[in-house]
């Protein structure tokens, strides 16, 4: 039984015709090339699998190869599991539909990691990372929205009215006993509006246009308890890390790098809390308004009344509108003037939350 073949020696590209012949009696394969004769034992021998309609290939002892379209005889004295598996890979993938029923598949595959995997890799990593790398990671952050191109201004807010935030905001924590480490950032929200969330490293930004929508201190203490929520259970680090690790993923795949690059201010800007995330966050800030003894029916009221000033904008259209969104919610704004709350657009259940806070009782005990 014979092959022609190309020999290759693994010292030079070139390739030497060759004829060879397989012995099935002496388990072994010969061929001359150039003059010099090589015999290698069957078992020695290592066949690469068959790759569409591409020649095949023979990894040698000697560190040289045999390359040829038709290997039937040799594959015949030489059956193996792995030949076998290999030749039923090779005749799928040589088939339209199996490869559709394949690549189908493998989407699937990469939604549902994407869609659950990622979540719970990002909580893994939040919970393994130092809080000092985390609070590096929410000054970086902050410094990022704070630049020349950045979101933020510095806050023109009143003075005082901001010292009478952080002390009510200071009272509640003090009254709850488990409020995260926390620092409260007071800036102009420009293009971002009506606005409070949290960075990672427990940094909590209120802008200065959801102070002027509130009536008083204790409906901004219902935002920024919603926010120490999400400081408490580090949703803004795994949210962060969700958007990384899935921007490495598809880079990985799709072997573009620069989606990844626009950085962390970037994403925390564009990232959405999920529904899991937001039900945590507002029973911290129920739990933390009861036991100050505030009334929860705050954080529906201002809840409500970002959402009326969101229909006005969209009914009055033009060109001077300005797009606020509730980052209580942690979900991200963009400078569209078309765009709503986050929280009211991308939770369904907004009016089940608000109820849950307009039902609750005021407890002083």
């Amino acid at each position: 039984m014979t092959f022609q073949a190309n020999y290759f020696d693994g010292l030079s590209s070139r390739a030497k015709p060759v004829l060879v012949r397989v012995a099935e009696h002496a388990k072994n394969i010969t061929f001359e090339a150039e003059g010099e004769k090589f015999s290698f034992n069957l078992i020695d021998l290592n066949v690469q699998a068959k790759l569409g309609a591409a020649k095949r290939l023979i990894d040698l002892p000697n560190g040289g190869k045999l390359e040829a379209f038709d290997i039937s005889e040799l594959e015949a004295v030489i059956p193996t599991k792995a030949s076998a598996f290999w030749r039923e890979l090779h005749y799928l993938e040589n088939h339209l539909g199996w490869v559709l029923v394949a690549l189908a598949a493998t989407i699937f595959a990469g939604w549902l990691f994407l869609q659950f995997g990622v979540p719970k890799l990002a909580e893994y990593v939040a919970k393994a990372t130092p809080p000092a790398m985390e609070e590096k990671l929410g000054e970086q952050a902050l410094q990022g929205l704070d630049s020349s191109v950045g979101y933020f201004s510095p806050s023109k807010a009143d003075p005082t009215r901001k010292a009478s935030i952080t002390s009510a905001l200071n009272n509640m924590c003090v009254a709850l006993k488990d409020c995260p480490k926390y620092r409260l950032e007071f800036r102009e929200g420009g293009v971002i509006g009506a606005n409070a969330f949290a960075l990672p490293g427990g940094i909590i930004v209120v802008t200065d246009e959801i102070i002027t929508l509130s009536k008083n201190d204790t409906e901004i203490v219902a935002v920024l308890a919603h926010e120490m929520g999400h400081v408490k259970m580090r949703h803004a680090l795994r949210q962060s890390l969700q958007g990384m690790l899935s921007g490495l993923i598809l880079a990985a795949v799709t072997g573009d790098v620069s989606s990844i690059g626009s950085g962390l201010p970037a994403v925390l800007m564009q990232m959405r809390y999920s529904r899991e995330h937001e039900t945590e966050a507002d029973m911290f800030a129920l739990n933390a308004m009861q036991k100050a003894c505030l009334p929860p029916k705050a954080f529906a009221d201002i809840l409500q009344r970002l959402e009326a000033q969101m229909r006005d904008v969209n009914e009055k259209g033009g060109d001077n509108k300005k797009g606020s969104n509730d980052k209580i919610a942690g979900n991200a704004h963009t400078q569209n003037a078309d765009a709503i709350s986050e929280m009211l657009s991308s939770h369904p259940d907004t009016l089940t939350r608000i109820k849950l806070f307009l039902e609750a009782k005021q407890n002083c005990n």
